[in-house]
């Protein structure tokens, strides 16, 4: 059996930006990669990433998809679950990402690994095919979570596990005035595409009829803005496209830029957001 999506489902379907980064120019392409890949190395999403994976109970030669894999970050993760003779298969919409992907596994000569564009609401792969299936920041982005999860419970085998990995974008930062934080904040909740999914995965998860459900939460922190690429790349050198994509006031980024890099640099800078992740057992 194929993929299980009909076109009236596909009607819900919903994405924010990054379902459109096709039509990107190869420039800011380039500039989301290097964020995504500053991202999946920051202790908290790496920390998550481990956990879901080590939850699978996946023994050396599984078979693991994960669905929206961007440039393949989490690929050494996964490898060191299923080993050189297991069967890694990533999936994500955008084809500059698919090919970073694959140009990763050839660096790392990882022969079992394979990218292709794909989409996580309709997986081109037969039922049962993996023993785990997880994403990781995509259910924040592309939507229904229900029309996701049950796609990836679809490829799993019965006994096998699904999981995700999201955030609240939501920055906790200090500031000299609070007024500058907001609008910051705002450029997300206008942004993505279901803004609390993060905190409401254990429910997802119960609807899509998963069983022995975990949930666990982890925090980002940092005590200075070059602490981590992760807080510099995301925070600073994505603004001109927050400016640019209408998301915030030039003006408003400019005063909440110039504020926190003054804390900054008399060490009083403070940042820090939460991050869930969840797994659960498909049993049929």
């Amino acid at each position: 059996m194929g993929p299980s999506s009909t076109g009236a489902d596909r009607q819900d379907w919903g994405s924010d930006f990054f379902g459109g980064l096709n039509e990107l120019p190869a420039e800011a392409i380039a500039g989301i990669d290097q964020v995504l890949e500053a991202m999946s190395r920051l202790p908290a999403f790496h920390d998550a990433r481990r956990w879901v994976l080590d939850r699978f109970g996946i023994a050396k030669g599984g078979a693991i998809l994960e669905a929206g894999c961007g440039n393949a970050a989490s690929l050494s993760d996964i490898l060191a679950v299923v080993g050189p003779t297991g069967r890694i298969v990533g999936i994500d919409p955008t084809k500059a990402f698919v090919e970073s992907a694959n140009q990763r596994s050839r660096n790392m000569r990882a022969s079992n690994a394979h990218y292709e564009v794909g989409d996580i609401r309709s997986i081109a792969h037969e039922d049962g095919a993996f023993d785990g299936t997880f994403c990781d920041k995509v259910l924040i982005h592309a939507g229904p979570v229900n029309a996701a999860l049950f796609e990836m419970a679809r490829v799993t085998r019965p006994g096998g596990h699904v999981g995700a990995i999201e955030w609240l974008p939501f920055f906790a930062i200090s500031t000299s005035d609070l007024s500058l934080l907001a609008p910051f904040n705002a450029i997300f909740a206008k942004a993505v595409y279901e803004y609390m999914v993060s905190a409401n995965l254990a429910r997802h998860f119960r609807g899509a009829r998963f069983q022995d459900i975990e949930v666990k939460a982890f925090l980002a922190h940092a005590d200075s803005l070059d602490e981590h690429p992760f807080w510099r790349a995301f925070i600073v050198h994505q603004m001109p496209m927050f400016v640019g994509a209408g998301l915030i006031d030039e003006a408003e980024s400019r005063a909440f830029l110039d504020d926190i890099e003054r804390l900054n640099a008399k060490g009083e800078f403070s940042a820090s957001f939460m991050v869930h992740a969840a797994v659960g057992m498909k049993v049929s």
